[in-house]
């Protein structure tokens, strides 16, 4: 052997520099949202079903806002355009079947805007997103009749927020900001028993039967259900994630009612518990880095949920559950990062979730 061969070093290797995920298979960014979007059109035909011609109508503005302001976006800071992917349309389809009944077009632009650019697209894009936009949508439309009292109308948010007069005082986007009563909202106000009219399991298992309010695309739990199994046969979602939220949710509601069955199947096919199971806990950047952190977040969600529906702060809870998750789970996944094999130390995980090696490179190749 020549005594002048140099070592190989790691620099010899072509070696994928790329940020991850490093995907090799058919799975891509656009293959995953193209499944999410199939599963979508279960709900958005039950919607169009029970609504009418509304739905796809509301649905294809939400979209379409949310494709065009993605992609002025990206010319605009000139970044890669990256409407391909087709994140931007699930998004916007979210948003579309997140609205209530009646709403006007315009406040689906407004709701996907901000949802894309603010939520989504400041903090870096598709993967960098701390917060889900679809939610920070829905929840930015639940609040606007609050801010309109608190700010316009000079309402008590404290004292009213809980009481008809706090929404339905609300203008800004017109009447459409008030959705009717749900079964939900009886339930989860104090009465002994759902009012007479109301809908019944059956009805709610199946979908909006008798007029009740409900946004677009949650009425039919059948539908969402049928997605969600959609969803996991082509192994988009992992069932575990689902079945943690639902069972946790489920088990606190039967020990708060007493063992009610009954009780805990009204909360669990009315609201937006189902659809959140399916499109929102199961989201991929915003649902945890770390195994241990995939499982707390859909544990944390129902518990929050279910103390939101309990505490009747909200009748709904399911989308200030998954925010407020969203905003703590990179501090979860700080304190339960695994160690690398081998180390003593954990990396860290800065709240941006970028990993560094605390340890001194090393290139192992040039080592005796």
């Amino acid at each position: 052997m020549s005594k002048n061969k140099t070592k190989t070093t790691l620099a010899d290797y072509d070696l994928v520099l790329d940020e991850s995920p490093h995907i090799f298979e058919k799975w891509s960014s656009q293959w995953i949202m193209l499944q999410v979007i199939i599963a979508m059109l279960l709900p958005l035909a039950a919607g169009t079903y029970f609504f009418g011609l509304q739905v796809p109508f509301i649905t294809g503005v939400a979209v379409l806002t949310s494709v065009i302001s993605e992609y002025l976006y990206e010319r605009l800071v000139r970044k890669r355009v990256t409407i391909t992917d087709l994140s931007a349309v699930v998004t916007g389809m979210l948003i579309g079947l997140s609205l209530p009944n009646g709403v006007t077009w315009y406040a689906a632009v407004i709701v996907s805007v901000i949802a894309i650019v603010f939520i989504k697209m400041i903090p870096g894009g598709i993967g960098k997103n701390r917060f889900n936009p679809a939610i920070g949508g829905r929840i930015i439309y639940l609040m606007a009749p609050w801010i309109v009292n608190a700010f316009v109308a000079g309402e008590d948010v404290l004292t009213t927020a809980s009481s008809a007069e706090a929404i339905t005082g609300a203008t800004i986007w017109g009447p459409d900001l008030v959705s009717s009563a749900t079964p939900l909202y009886y339930i989860s106000s104090g009465v002994s028993e759902i009012p007479e009219g109301a809908q019944t399991l059956w009805n709610l298992f199946l979908g909006n039967q008798g007029g009740w309010g409900g946004s677009l695309g949650e009425t039919s739990s059948i539908t969402i259900l049928i997605a969600m199994a959609f969803l996991i046969i082509r192994r988009v979602i992992n069932p575990k994630i689902p079945a943690l939220y639902i069972g946790t949710f489920a088990l606190i509601m039967f020990v708060y009612s007493g063992f009610d069955f009954q009780f805990v199947l009204y909360h669990l096919f009315s609201g937006s518990l189902l659809i959140g199971a399916t499109f929102f806990i199961t989201d991929y950047s915003s649902g945890g880095l770390t195994s241990m952190g995939r499982n707390i977040f859909p544990i944390g969600a129902a518990i929050l949920t279910a103390a939101f529906r309990i505490s009747l702060f909200s009748p709904e809870g399911v989308g200030f559950s998954i925010l407020i998750m969203n905003a703590i789970i990179p501090f979860v996944d700080k304190v339960v990062m695994p160690r690398i094999y081998g180390h003593t130390k954990r990396p860290k995980v800065h709240l941006d979730y970028d990993l560094t090696e605390p340890l001194t490179k090393r290139d192992i190749l040039t080592e005796k």
